[in-house]
C-alpha cells in the first residue's frame, strides 16, 4: 500500500507546486476557455486574468495573459495615494513578452509605472487623474482625462449647501365641482421640512 501512496503523492505535490505561479503575491488566476475541455489546459484556447492584491486586499495589478494580437501580456497597474486612494486610473499597458501571469515590477511615479516597453504611450499621459479636496469626504474638484491634450482641460466639480430660499415647496389643492366639471385651487401653504 505504501509503495502506491508514496508515487500518487509525489504527483500531487508536483502538480500544486508547478500551479503556483508566486509564493509571494496574493493573487485569483482565472481562465475562461473558448472551446470545449474535460480537465484544465495550459494548450486550449483561453482568456487568462491574473489579478494581484496588497496585504490590505486592495487590487495592485492585473495581468491579462497573452491578451495582445501578438500573444503578449496587457498589464494594468492600480496605484494608491498615502492616503489608500486610486487618484490615477492607469490604461492597460502592453508588454514585450509573456510572463505567464506572473507579476511585473511597478514603480508608484513616473508616467509608466510598469514601464512601456512598447513605446505605444511615448510622450502622453496613460492615466486619468482625479484631484481630491482636503477633507475627509474625499469629493473630486477636478478630473483630468487620458492624454497630454486633455491635461489643461480638467473637469471642475463644485459643491454647494441649500439655502432657505431653495426649500422644496409644498402645495395643496383643493377641488369642487362646479357645472358637472372639477374646479381645482392649488395654494403654496408651506415648504417641507420647516
Amino acid at each position: 500500500m505504501k509503495k502506491i501512496l508514496i508515487p500518487i503523492g509525489t504527483i500531487l505535490l508536483q502538480g500544486f507546486a508547478q500551479a503556483q505561479l508566486t509564493n509571494t503575491e496574493n493573487y485569483v488566476q482565472s481562465r475562461t476557455y473558448l472551446e470545449p475541455v474535460t480537465a484544465s489546459s495550459s494548450t486550449a484556447k483561453q482568456i487568462e486574468t491574473v489579478q494581484y492584491f496588497d496585504g490590505l486586499g486592495r487590487p495592485k495589478q492585473v495581468v491579462n495573459v497573452k491578451a495582445s494580437p501578438q500573444g503578449k501580456d496587457v498589464v494594468t497597474p492600480i496605484l494608491y495615494d498615502g492616503f489608500g486612494r486610486q487618484v490615477l486610473d492607469y490604461l492597460p499597458v502592453p508588454q514585450q513578452g509573456t510572463n505567464n501571469g506572473a507579476i511585473y515590477s511597478q514603480q508608484n511615479s513616473g508616467y509608466f509605472p510598469v514601464g512601456d516597453p512598447t513605446g505605444i504611450y511615448a510622450n502622453e499621459r496613460p492615466f486619468s487623474e482625479k484631484v481630491l479636496e482636503s477633507s475627509p469626504l474625499n469629493r473630486i474638484l477636478q478630473q483630468k482625462q487620458v492624454g497630454t491634450a486633455w491635461e489643461t482641460k480638467p473637469v471642475q466639480f463644485g459643491y454647494d449647501a441649500n439655502t432657505t430660499s431653495d426649500a422644496v415647496k409644498k402645495y395643496t389643492t383643493v377641488t369642487t365641482w362646479v357645472n358637472s366639471a372639477t374646479n381645482s385651487v392649488l395654494s403654496q401653504s408651506t415648504n417641507y421640512g420647516t
